[in-house]
């Protein structure tokens, strides 16, 4: 029974990689129906689809076809908190946001983005190819070395390297935001800030990785979130990324907008940039 449960689960979905929308918008939808055909009198088919129903969300993640597509506005109606899950990359945080002020801005004494840019070109981490920058061929083999590494690491292993890599003012810890396995990043006095598991690899990755041609602590941590718009692979399941402006699970476009371009990871549901019409 157990190599059953194990064929049938998908595991992209299910367990740590679990969507929180998704599984409340298919339990309220599931929960309609079962609601609905009891009250027709077809009680049996009623309890039938209550256990089909549910053992799908459970092994699967969702039951109802193309859930991603509408359970971000269904699950925006309902009277509960709003989920991580999905939001633009900058919702998810960065490491670079542990330097910020109390107001959200970024201290006087931290690296504009100006002098992220100068830095990385002139110790030849980035080079111009034509109109585009791209990173150096062995940086970006140290950085996916580094990621691969850090992939294999529990939550708590990769709040030891943040706590490392960060200001000794900044505490670094494993958490957890609506089932999904988050690296919290706290500071006296300030709102805390959440990476998702994927984005932390990434970020900590790099940071590691320019070590070796940047000197500035300030700037590596700055460095990882553009340097996530420069990602190829996955950091969690190393699978292709794609750039696509579909809607990603916990996102709603308003009436009359694009959606934006995203880099995602189609295996793993994941988002790991946004681009903003300047980085298009």
């Amino acid at each position: 029974m157990t190599d059953l449960f194990d064929r049938l689960r998908r595991r992209a979905y299910t367990g740590e990689n679990r969507c929180w929308p998704c599984t409340i918008a298919n339990s309220v939808l599931l929960a309609a129906l079962v609601g609905t055909l009891t009250l027709l009198g077809r009680r049996t088919v009623a309890g039938a689809v209550a256990v089909v129903g549910t053992a799908a969300i459970a092994l699967r993640g969702y039951v109802v076809p193309y859930t991603p597509r509408f359970a971000p506005a269904l699950v925006a109606a309902l009277p509960i908190a709003p989920f991580d899950h999905g939001q633009p990359a900058a919702a998810s945080g960065s490491l670079s946001d542990s330097s910020a002020t109390a107001d959200g801005m970024t201290s006087a004494a931290e690296p504009t983005g100006e002098d992220v840019l100068r830095t990385l070109l002139e110790a030849g981490v980035l080079v111009p190819e034509g109109d585009d920058i791209q990173l150096a061929d062995d940086v970006r083999d140290d950085w996916r070395h580094e990621m691969r590494t850090l992939r294999e690491d529990e939550m708590a292993t990769l709040a030891r390297v943040a706590d490392e890599q960060t200001e000794s003012s900044t505490d670094a810890r494993a958490g957890r935001n609506w089932g999904q396995p988050v690296l919290v990043l706290e500071r006296e006095g300030r709102a805390p800030v959440t990476l998702r598991r994927g984005v932390a690899i990434a970020e900590l990755g790099a940071v590691c990785a320019l070590k070796p041609h940047v000197d500035s602590a300030p700037v590596r941590r700055a460095a990882g979130r553009p340097m996530r718009s420069l990602l190829e692979h996955c950091p969690c399941c190393d699978g292709p990324l794609t750039v696509t402006q579909s809607s990603c699970c916990g996102e709603t476009t308003p009436v009359g907008q694009t959606p934006s371009e995203k880099l995602v990871c189609p295996a793993c549901d994941e988002r790991f940039f946004t681009f903003d019409d300047a980085e298009r």
